[in-house]
């Protein structure tokens, strides 16, 4: 099983907009570039999240798209579902009796096992969680280094040694 790209699309953009302070406006491209997600693709999702309920959109100048009011209580299950619908890792599980091997199959039992526990697991990620973790994994900022100082240059393309350096040391002929 493998995730589409539409679905971790839209959870990198609601992390994106949930990552911002509550009713803050941002413009599709900014996502788009922030995210690395191609602005045709985005403006599609954006639509399937508009529909469901998850944001809401703001046309014209200073226009863009916000989270809607109980957004950060989505579930990757919920978001994955709006983007995918239901997930099933096989069809025989999608509903009962969708398979005529079904009670005869020895592997229907571990599929539906493995199933109801990533579905668990999915349930259990918050988009505000997500959102907590990404400000955990963020490098803190600290103080740019300086440049090293470049040793000066006398008028013929000779470099001067540096202070306590052999003899020679650093010379380029030029």
């Amino acid at each position: 099983m493998q995730l589409t790209r539409e679905a971790d699309y839209a959870i990198r953009t609601l992390v994106e907009l949930a990552s911002r302070p509550h009713g803050e406006v941002v413009s599709l491209r900014r996502i788009a570039t922030r995210q690395l997600v191609p602005l045709p693709y985005l403006k599609k999702i954006v639509r399937r999240l508009c529909a469901a309920g998850v944001v809401s959109t703001l046309r014209g100048r200073g226009g863009g798209v916000q989270l809607g009011p109980s957004a950060a209580t989505l579930t990757l299950y919920r978001i994955i579902g709006i983007i995918e619908g239901r997930l099933a890792l096989n069809r025989c599980l999608i509903r009962r009796g969708a398979c005529p091997l079904e009670r005869t199959c020895p592997a229907h039992p571990v599929w539906r096992h493995v199933q109801d526990v990533l579905i668990r697991e999915l349930e259990s990620v918050t988009l505000a969680g997500l959102v907590a973790s990404r400000r955990e994994r963020r490098p803190r900022q600290s103080t740019p280094l300086r440049k090293p100082a470049l040793p000066a240059q006398s008028r013929v393309g000779r470099r001067t040694p540096a202070a306590g350096a052999a003899p020679g040391a650093g010379v380029v002929q030029g």
